[in-house]
Parts: structure tokens; sequence; C-alpha cells
């Protein structure tokens, strides 16, 4: 049965009426119930005239007996019975009292100070180009001087793209600093079999009036205040709130180009609000239900504020005095109020509000309330070791935002990877209401008794190599030097690549396989083959850190990082000489600074524009720490100069003047961020989240093999974080609602701010998404793969990699067979043997960093490993006990995310954004013409002359992410 009217007769509602209108009947009075803003009950009855009409009702009025008339509602359910009200939850236990702390707690002590233009770095100034800080919207108190590049806060500070906005994603908000003040969003998402991407299309605008500019004044890792001069607003990532402070402001003014449905001021509703304005003072609570989102928001102010509100069908505002000083909040309480109309992409179900999905949703909002006092003004992290693990915690310097108020809980949002291990007792509390379901799945709403958020990872082993099993030993000291010429011991770099014509990116790649050879010569006692290895990797590593290599590292004074300067390959052809017929050179002069990477923000995979420099200097300190490992006298003579790259990429302390703080990695998502200032409308973005783990773990062993504590645990702190969120975020787990059901895939290529998909910068073959997961394969690659996970997407790997010759021809069956060792050793090591040598040849990017006696010795030490526990086992914080199924009479308990009523809002309809279909066609067809050449020119089958291979040597290694 549909819905249908249902009336009690001889019943009445008193004392809340909206309006009265003549009707035909009671159908038509539910009806127009239905579609007036407020309206919870229609009372028909005759007027003394004899008219039938309906007096409309909202939530106040109270049940009377009447004869004559009848109360009359829209009953969903179709005229079935009206479900029973939940029992009420067991009143949960309470938490300590919060005491804010006097002081926070210090940071970390800076790994080194020293000035990298005293270790041969050359110095810089960017000038000329986009590469240039935007110094007009940046204000630090601090007047730092290295600046933010990746930090999850930068967009606000970078140049315009394409879209218009730099959006900055708080979570659950989307934020966009203008010149007149502060846009917030709240973004919906659309997916489909391939994208899952947030939608902003509507926005809240706060502004103090007559301002035309704002800076950034302050940030660190979790926050960042901003300034208009009259106004200023501290963002905290995570928070549901959105605070301004406003400073003897002209016209302060929070509003939105929306309609209103129900408006509340201090619990007291506003039926007919003024179009035009109406004055009022307001106690502390402004609470409106918008026409257009079906969501409700609060706007808290300072007690006893006098206000202006207005409101049209197309606008609603709340004003100030002019002169007016104070903070005000505003915060999201319901993202699918009523269900109706259709308009709430939020919703759980068609015509279906939160409440009916969610029985409990009271408590989110409670929760909003409960913590409106607690404002922040700025936070630090910090790290240490417990006997359980690393625990992280952020640590905020809170305020009573209005001092005549009672203190309250600080209130935060919860990301999935969060609940996870955010501790079951003591100081926090998750609600199991209401919650917002964004890119990252279901959040949630934690309550935090204090000051501090704690999240206690646990230890894993982190190994240098691993031992191999004893019966597989031949076989990979074959691989090593019993195949002749082909033996890996032979392995050596390209002579014009020895020199260093050839991007930091590829040549750390072929560094670190280097590496691995010496690490595992070591391991299997043959020395001999080691220190030859070694010797090799020393000579051509200590180029790069001597800066005697044509393309050279350089240190760059605007921005405050190591940058690398770029060579532009060119070829000079002699017939007249013996093969092969010429010879290569830099046609640029690095030692004058004439730099191609300074202009050009695809050049060196984007280096001097700060794009993955934790992908290209991780190869590099991973390879410093394996010859650190072994000469100590060679790691005292370079260590500030490996310390320089650690710095760039992973710096803790604000005490270093020399590189800001931990670049790439935000510390709220627990992942890093590759793309650096280059403005982009999906917001920041990371590909290759193993080659992340990979920088962390070569800072790890760095700080190990030469005794710095201090750069182990950053090192292995980071590496924890990001082997966590990228077993949420990136292999999509089968045991949570990550994202929608329409995304079709195991794995996701890019994770944007605003978008995720599953594709890779330099194709969308499916074996490209799987593959540059695994990339390098080292010993901690088997942390990433859970092997319930392996057993869901592998498959998937192996589907796409058979189905296309090029997944042998580019190298990355190698990853493939990788992934397979971690549930199936056997099967891995017979695909490993009958691999192709040209898979590991440089014309292959997938296999080029990696080698025959490197893939052998994975299979055999970390194939079928087992684990005394993987993270995703451990219980979580939440057991839902309601789902979103209103038809079912009992909705079973259900892990985090997979049922709950907001895991569930995303919409049948979807649409596709041009930008998608641009990027997406672009892709396609890049990738085809890269597959057409590639094999034309006989790619990984190896060039048909020496004179062809030096043709393509700027080519050579070149599908990395970079």
């Amino acid at each position: 049965m549909g819905p249908k009217c249902v009336c009690q007769e001889g019943t009445s509602y008193d004392g809340h009426d909206i309006k009265t209108l003549p009707v035909n009947d009671e159908g038509q009075c539910c009806g127009l119930c239905v579609t007036t803003p407020g309206c919870k009950i229609g009372v028909v009855a005759k007027n003394k005239a004899g008219t039938l009409m309906c007096r409309m009702t909202g939530s106040k009025a109270k049940s009377v007996k009447k004869d004559g008339a009848k109360a009359c509602f829209w009953d969903r359910s179709g005229g079935a019975s009206p479900k029973p009200k939940p029992s009420p939850r067991p009143s949960p236990k309470p938490l300590p009292t919060p005491k804010a702390p006097k002081t926070l707690p210090d940071t970390f002590p800076p790994v080194s100070t020293r000035n990298p233009e005293a270790e041969g770095y050359l110095g810089t100034v960017r000038s000329g180009s986009e590469a240039v800080p935007r110094y007009n919207l940046m204000c630090f108190d601090d007047k730092r001087k290295p600046m933010a590049t990746n930090h999850w806060w930068v967009p606000a500070v970078l140049g315009p793209n394409a879209a218009g906005k730099n959006y900055v994603t708080t979570l659950p908000y989307v934020v966009n600093c203008e010149k007149n003040g502060l846009e917030v969003a709240y973004p919906w998402i659309m997916s489909q079999k391939k994208i899952v991407q947030n939608i902003v299309n509507r926005h809240w605008s706060i502004t103090p009036g007559m301002s035309d500019r704002y800076c950034v004044r302050r940030a660190d890792e979790v926050t960042f205040t901003v300034t208009w001069g009259a106004m200023e607003s501290t963002i905290v990532r995570g928070s549901p709130y959105i605070t301004v402070n406003f400073k003897k402001a002209q016209e302060a003014t929070i509003g939105t180009g929306q309609g209103v449905r129900t408006l509340y001021l201090d619990g007291e509703e506003i039926p007919s609000p003024s179009s035009v304005g109406a004055d009022y003072t307001a106690k502390h609570k402004v609470t409106v239900t918008l026409r257009d989102s079906d969501e409700t928001w609060v706007i808290y102010v300072p007690p006893n504020s006098p206000v202006k509100i207005k409101a049209s069908p197309s606008t609603f505002g709340v004003s100030f005095q002019s002169g007016f000083s104070g903070i005000a909040r505003l915060a999201l309480i319901n993202n699918c109020t009523t269900g109706l109309d259709g308009v709430s992409p939020h919703c759980p179900g068609k015509d279906t509000p939160n409440e009916e999905a969610d029985p409990y949703i009271q408590d989110y909002a409670d929760a909003i309330d409960e913590g409106s006092n607690v404002c922040t003004d700025k936070a630090v992290v910090t790290t240490e070791k417990v006997a359980k693990g690393t625990l992280v915690q952020y640590h905020y310097q809170d305020h009573k935002c209005w001092s005549s108020l009672p203190d309250g809980l600080k209130t935060m949002i919860a990301l999935p990877h969060h609940l996870a291990v955010t501790p079951c007792e003591g100081q926090t509390r998750v609600i199991k209401s209401g919650g917002h379901r964004n890119l990252r799945g279901l959040s949630l709403a934690l309550q935090i008794s204090g000051h501090s958020w704690p999240l206690l990872y646990p230890d894993y082993e982190i190994s240098w190599i691993g031992q191999p099993d004893k019966e597989k030993v031949d076989t990979i000291l074959w691989a090593l030097k019993g195949r002749n010429e082909t033996s890996d011991e032979h392995y050596d770099i390209r002579y014009d690549m020895k020199d260093g014509m050839i991007d930091p990116y590829n040549a750390g790649k072929l560094f670190a396989k280097l590496a691995r050879l010496v690490l595992i010569s070591d391991q299997l006692n043959e020395i001999p083959i080691r220190d030859k290895i070694m010797d090799r990797l020393r000579t051509y590593i200590s180029r790069w850190y001597d800066h005697t290599t044509k393309n050279l590292l350089i240190y760059d004074r605007s921005w405050g990082g190591v940058i690398s300067c770029g060579c532009r390959y060119i070829w000079i052809e002699r017939r007249d000489w013996p093969e092969p017929h010429g010879y290569p050179i830099c046609g640029n002069n690095g030692s004058q600074l004439e730099c191609p990477t300074f202009q050009d923000p695809n050049f060196d995979f984007g280096n001097a524009y700060y794009n993955d420099h934790h992908f290209h200097y991780g190869y590099f300190i991973y390879s410093s720490a394996v010859l650190a490992k072994f000469d100590t006298e060679w790691a005292k003579k370079y260590n500030e100069k490996v310390l320089a790259l650690v710095r760039d990429i992973a710096n803790p302390s604000p005490s270093d003047p020399y590189f800001t703080t931990f670049r790439y990695f935000d510390f709220f998502v627990g992942h890093s961020w590759a793309l650096g200032i280059y403005s982009d409308p999906n917001g920041k973005g990371q590909e290759s989240t193993s080659e992340a783990v990979n920088a962390w773990y070569g800072i790890y062993l760095y700080g190990q093999a030469t005794n710095q504590p201090l750069v182990q645990t950053v090192g292995e702190t980071l590496l924890q974080m990001e082997v966590h969120s990228t077993n949420f975020y990136w292999h999509v787990p089968s045991n949570q609602d990550i994202y929608p059901k329409e995304f079709k895939h195991t794995i996701v290529g890019i994770v944007h701010d605003l978008i995720v998909e599953f594709q890779t910068y330099f194709g969308s073959n499916g074996f490209f998404v799987h593959g540059i997961q695994l990339l390098p394969v080292t010993p901690v690659v088997h942390l990433m793969f859970h092997p319930f996970w392996v057993q869901w997407g592998f498959p998937r790997f192996q589907e796409y990699c058979i189905g296309d010759p090029f997944c042998t021809e580019s190298g990355f069956v190698t990853f493939m067979i990788a992934e397979q060792a971690m549930i199936d050793k056997d099967g891995a090591w017979s695909a490993a043997l009958k691999l192709p040598d040209r898979v590991f040849s440089l014309e292959c990017a997938g296999g080029n960093g990696n080698s025959l006696t490197n893939t052998l010795y994975f299979i055999s030490a970390w194939g079928n490993h087992k684990r005394e526990r993987w993270l995703s086992d451990e219980p979580t914080c939440t057991t839902w006990e309601f789902n979103a199924d209103t038809t079912s009479e009992k909705a079973p308990a259900i892990p985090l995310g997979g049922d709950h009523p907001v895991a569930k809002s995303v919409r049948a309809q979807r649409a596709t954004s041009l930008w998608t279909w641009i990027i997406a066609l672009f892709c396609i067809i890049a990738i085809a013409l890269v597959v057409l050449y590639a094999r034309q020119q006989g790619w990984c089958g190896g060039p048909s002359s020496q004179d062809e291979a030096e043709e393509i040597a700027p080519k050579g290694a070149g599908y990395g992410t970079g």
C-alpha cells in the first residue's frame, strides 16, 4: 500500500498554529500540511460559517479532545500500524570532567638545523612563474620562511584553478576563502563505476562586510587561521563547527541562498519570518531547516545578541549590529530533516527522513550542542612509544567560546580509520547516530573529555629484508649469480644515467634496485657480490650528494625545500663514430641555475612544484640507509646531505629554519598528499601509497642504521599511519562501507580531496591501478595487503593482467606476482620463474626498479606471511543497533558503516562532471598512444639498436608516478 492520509476522530491540536486554509476534504489538508514548513498535524473542522477548514499546527502543539475535529497527518507507512518508538538507549558511562591543559605539549625537536647550502646544495630564489609564493595571502605571525606546499590547507594560498574556487576540505565541510569572507559547503556524494566524487553546489557565506582581502596568519598540522581584518576563523580539521570571530565588523552576516522550511529562535518557532528582516534578541541559538537541501543547521551567537533575521523563498540570513564583536559558530545537525521533495541526496531512502531510519538521530544534535562552547585556537600532534604500540595524539588549545556559558565536551568528527584506533574506554565516546557520508565513508561524532584525542596504532614487524625459505635459497642464488651475464650481480645503471642525466624519481628507483640486491647478497652470505654491488651504489648516489651530476638537487629559498634542476636531454648524433654513433648531453647548465623544472610543472614529474618528493627522495633515503648499514664512514660523511632530504619530506620540527614540517603527511586523514603547489580543481591528491610507505620505511631504516632515534621514530610513525589509512581508502575493505556500491572496484588509483578514481595519471588500465600500489616490492608491502583483501582483490588484478599483453610488456606483471604471493606462494614462485628477463629491463617502467632476485626473495620470505594480527581484525568502538531498512521489523547488528542509515544515503540518480569525462578521455587517448609507440619501438623487448636505445633515453623509465 502507498502513503495515505490518516485522521483521528475527535482529536484536535492546540498551542502552535501555523496557518489556516479552507479545504475540500481531509486528504487536501494532509497535502497542505506536507508542503507547509513546520506543519506536523492538520486539524480539520468546520468554522462557524460551516466551511471546512484545515488548521496546520507545529511540533509544539498539544493533543486535546474535541468533538467534530479530526487530527490528520500523512502516513508514509502505507496505512500500516506505526512502528513503536525504540526503547531508550542505556545511559552512557559519563566521561571524566574535562580539564584544559595550561599549555600545549612541546613539538618534536629538529633532526638538524644545518643550512642545506652549507652542504653544497645551490640556493635559488624563485621568480617569474606560478611557483612563486603568494605572500599577499600569507601573513604568518611567526614570520616563517619555509612555507607549506602540500598541507591540506595550502589550496587557500594558491592561485586560481580551472574551477575558479580553491576548496579546502575540512571534513565534514568544504570551505573556500574569498576576499569578502568565508564560503562553507556541505558536499554530497556522486558515485559511478570508476569514480566517487564530492559535489559542491550550495554554500553558506560568512562575511564581516567591507573586506577586500584575506590571508593565512598561522597554521599547524590540523588547524589554520585565516583573517579578513574584521573577521577571523580558525579552521579545525574534523570539526563539526565553523567558527568565526568578528572584531568590530561593520556588516557581519551569516547567510545562504536557500529558502526556509522551519526557523526557530532559542527553541521558539518563527512561523512566518520576514523577507526584509526583523529584529530579535537571540539568547544563543538560531535553528533553521533549509528548503533546497533539507538540511538543519544551528547558528550559535553570543548570549543575548541583537540580530536581524530575514528569509525569502531563495535566501536566509542572520546579520549583526554594526561594529559587532564576538564569536559565532555554524554547525549542521541533520542532513535529511523531512525527506520531502527528493531534494536531499543524503536521505537514507526515498521520502525517508533520517529520524525514520535512525531513531536516535537526536543524539547527534545533542552532542553538537554539548560541544558548542569549546573553541580551538591551535593544535599540536605528538607521538610516543607505549606498551601497546605507537600513541599519536591531537592536542588542542581550547577555550570557552562564550565565558558566561558552561563548559562542555569537545566534539569532533571521526573518520572510519580513526574509529579503528581510537581507544574505546577512557576519555572518548562515539555517538552512534547521525554522522556524515563523504569520500571517507561514514564519519561519526566523537566526544572527548579533555582536549586531546588519542589514536593507538599497534606495532608491526618492520624488517630490512626477511628470511627466505631454505629450500628456495639455491634458486634465488641462481637468479643472483648463476645466469652468466644476465645474473643480477652484473646489473648496472646505463652510462648517461650514472652521470645524472635522469630525473631523481627514476634515478632513485634504480638506486633502490641496487640497494635491495646488496641486502639480499648480504643475507645469503655472498659478501663479495654484496660489496661489488655496493661499490656501484655508493659511487652513483654519492655523485648526487656531491652535486656533480648533470641534474642537480638545489635548495629553494622561496618555499624552503630541495628541488631538482632538471636535465634537458639532447642526443648529439655522430654517424662517423662507432656505435652508438653519438653521445648525450644536457642542454642546460645546472651549475648556472639554468633549470627547466622552474617553469614547467611537468618536468621531472613536477619536482620543482613540490610534487611527489616523498616518492623521489624516499628511494634515495632507502638506498642511503642500506649504505649506512654497511659503511659507517660513508654514513658519517654524507649524513647531513641525506638528512636534508629527510627534512624536505618529513621535518618534524617547526624549529628547523629551512624546511616546513611534515611536508607531505596529513595527520588527520592519516596519509600523504603528493600534489604540491599546483592548484587542482579536485584538491590535494595522491596516487601510489606504497611509494609513500617506502619513503617512511627508508627514513625508519636510515634512523636505525645511523642510530638516530628521532629519525627512526618519525619514519615508523608515518609508516604505521600511512599503512593503516591505505587499508581503508585505497584497498577497499569488503567489511567497511567506505565507498557507495556503485563504485565497482576493490582498489583505488588516486584519492583526491574531492574525487576518488579508478585510474592512474599515466593510464586507466586496471593492472596499472593495482600495480602502482605495489611499487616498490619490499618487505613492508605485505603490511598493506591483508590476506582477506587479497583473496578479493587479486583475482581482479590477475584478470586485468592476463587480458592485456601490455601488462607483461610494461613490467607490471611483476607486481601481480608479488600480490599473488600473499595468498598463493607456490603459484607466485612458479609464475616468477617463467618471467622473461626483459620485464626487469630499463625500458620496462613497471619492472625496471625490481629484479628477478628480489622478486623470488620476496615470494620466499613474505609469501603466505602469517601475522599475529591485522589491524582490521581488531574490534572497534561501534556496533549498530539499527539500520536504514525501514520495512524490516528487526535490524541486525552490523559492523561499522555497513548499514548505518547515513551509510546508505547516496541517491540513485548520478551525473557525470565534464571534468571527469575530459580527464578520462585524455587518459584513454594517452595510454593508447603510449602502447602503440611502445610496441612500435620494441620497448621491453629491447630496442633494435644502441642508437635507438639512446634516442628514447628520456622516456626509458617513464611510467612511474613520479
